[in-house]
């Protein structure tokens, strides 16, 4: 084994590093300052019910290949689903009204844009409006990329004549759930990726990938097995208070008051915890230019079934989707336990947990009935105050490259540049980019 490389940083990315590290020979030390690793993405049993809570519901998607080259390597591919083909239930909180996007068997990106045209939400003059959409998405030429880097999702959705109720019913709903804040608050450029990622390429990219289990079991404690297997290590509730930096180059880190040396350090921590960690001199300066949007998870037990749908999204209502959790990661006992997604809710993290509950019951009764003639039997809110970057315009140029300008120094998180919005793709791939950076400097 070769020297150890010290690792900052317990989420996603820093697990997506050691692995790849570690399946390339290095030897890893792994410090978060965290009881638990998994960063933003983990899980836990509920002790009332005994079911496994994510800190917030995810849903992957086909297209996303690092992820899953990540899953295969550690061993844990089995427990994420992949849709045979695109489908997505919609419910209008206002209307009542319900539809399916469903891919059909065309190829790509043909299927995609054959199940667009079968949504009974969209007129059809909405439905000739998507022409022009997919031929900036198929065609789009290199410089149009730079000008979509500083206009807003809304602008571009405006700019291509998307009506409003095309907007709202169905670009909005992609747009919230992927870059995690309002369309006229977030670049058109990362949109602009993910949907062309999606919708072209294989059928199976715009396909969603649905994980099985908690997010610990499929994402983290498969990877820190992995890493052990290959003599690495990771230490929890340990907090690094910087980077020691001698004659210009990364020497280790500070832990506490005891220094740990070594000659290659990744710090795979959000954008607001960089600074504080590295001297002035060496800082990323966009670092702290980044602000950051909460996503709400409301959990609710029922004593009886309410919904029968897998998933669902909700449209003008103030919770984007339902997940039946019982049926994606199994279910304790009898009744049905809901996790209800609040993308963007920036609006609703100083409410109260009674608010956030009545909120979420009255929308779900909105669209399913039987919500208004059941019992609650247990709730649970979680708020991630800084779950993702906001990929404001003009942000992405401020996004830093794995490799910085001190030596031995490297970045990885999903706020860095990635060409991916803040999701789990991105993560992996930030990961998998620091350690390739760190291999090439070995």
């Amino acid at each position: 084994m070769k020297d150890p490389i010290i690792i900052v940083g317990g989420g996603v990315a820093g697990l997506s590093a050691a692995v790849h590290l570690s399946a390339a020979g290095h030897a890893v030390h792994l410090i978060d300052r965290r009881q638990h690793l998994g960063g933003r993405t983990y899980s836990w049993r509920d002790e009332v019910t005994g079911d496994i809570v994510d800190n917030g519901q995810h849903l992957l998607m086909g297209c996303y290949a690092e992820t899953m080259r990540y899953l295969d390597l550690i061993g844990s591919r089995h427990l994420a689903k992949l849709q045979p083909s695109l489908h997505i239930d919609f419910a209008d909180v206002a209307t009542g009204q319900r539809a399916s996007l469903h891919a059909g068997w065309l190829p790509a990106p043909l299927h995609v844009f054959a199940g667009l045209l079968g949504l009974n939400t969209l007129s059809f003059a909405d439905k000739l409006r998507l022409i022009p959409l997919g031929v900036e998405l198929l065609w789009s030429a290199p410089w149009k990329e730079y000008a979509l880097q500083h206009m807003s999702v809304e602008y571009w959705l405006q700019e291509l004549r998307q009506s409003e109720t095309a907007r709202r019913h169905l670009w909005d709903v992609i747009a919230i759930g992927s870059l995690n804040d309002h369309p006229s608050r977030v670049s058109a450029l990362p949109f602009f990726r993910v949907l062309r990622t999606a919708f072209f390429g294989k059928r199976s990219n715009a396909s969603l990938l649905i994980p099985t289990a908690g997010l610990s079991e499929i994402l983290v404690h498969p990877a820190r097995k992995f890493v052990e297997s290959q003599g690495g290590t990771l230490t929890t509730g340990s907090a690094v208070s910087g980077v020691i930096v001698k004659d210009g180059r990364a020497a280790g880190v500070m832990v506490g008051n005891r220094a740990v040396s070594a000659s290659r350090v990744i710090l795979a921590v959000p954008h607001y915890a960089v600074t504080s960690l590295l001297p002035r001199a060496s800082a990323p300066l966009a670092a702290s230019s980044f602000s950051s949007s909460p996503i709400i998870t409301v959990n609710l037990w029922f004593d009886r079934r309410v919904m029968e749908q897998e998933f669902v999204a909700l449209l003008n209502g103030r919770i984007q989707w339902a997940f039946d959790r019982g049926r994606i990661v199994g279910h304790s006992g009898d009744g049905q336990y809901l996790a209800c997604v609040i993308s963007g809710a920036a609006d609703h993290v100083d409410e109260e947990k009674e608010a956030l509950v009545r909120m979420a019951v009255d929308d779900l009764a909105a669209v399913f009935p039987a919500v208004r003639s059941v019992s609650i039997r247990h709730s649970l809110v979680v708020k991630e105050m800084k779950a993702t970057f906001t990929p404001v315009p003009g942000s992405e140029s401020w996004r830093p490259e794995a490799k910085t300008e001190t030596p031995g120094l490297f970045l990885a998180g999903d706020w860095t540049n990635t060409g991916f919005p803040a999701t789990i793709e991105g993560a992996v791939l930030s990961g998998r980019k620091a350690a390739e950076e760190v291999l090439k400097a070995s």
